[in-house]
């Protein structure tokens, strides 16, 4: 089983998720017609049949790209127009994030969504990857460590 990063203090119990401390998202349209989601690689949207290209996009879903298969997602959401400017445009990624006033864990792409934190509504936010190295934000006695462990997910 491949080593699963982990995430905590080294003197209280705050942890943060397993993983990389991120993760990738494709923004999918919503088709205004009937509400479903547009996987773009079809011909037509399965909720009412109306051709994907003449869709009238009523907002967007973000849908989780699951690793290892995140470009087969992103392809599937967004189509064979792979460009560029629509990868720029429809994919991010969301990061784990916990506020330095209230301690709320909370997940959220930063470089579209901003920092703020959605309880106290503090800017003092940090992505799990700031963390590491530095006080912990719980007890502020330990430091925030990443270490592998195998076997959880």
């Amino acid at each position: 089983m491949p080593l699963i990063h982990e995430h905590h203090c080294d003197t209280c119990e705050f942890s943060m998720p397993t993983g990389w401390g991120s993760y990738m998202y494709v923004r999918a349209k919503i088709c205004a017609e009937c509400g479903e989601r547009v996987n773009e690689i079809e011909d037509f949207c399965v909720g009412c049949g109306t051709p994907t290209d003449s869709v009238d996009v009523a907002g967007y879903e973000r849908v989780t790209c699951s690793h290892p298969t995140e470009e087969l997602m992103v392809r599937r959401v967004i189509g064979e127009d792979y460009s560029d400017e629509k990868r720029d445009e429809r994919v991010g990624y969301i990061s784990h994030c916990v506020c330095r006033d209230c301690v709320t864990k909370f997940n959220v792409d930063i470089e579209r969504d901003g920092r703020q934190c959605p309880d106290c509504g503090s800017s003092r936010v940090q992505t799990l990857v700031e963390l590491v190295d530095e006080e912990c934000p719980n007890c502020s006695e330990g430091t925030f460590i990443e270490g592998e462990n195998r076997g959880r997910a």
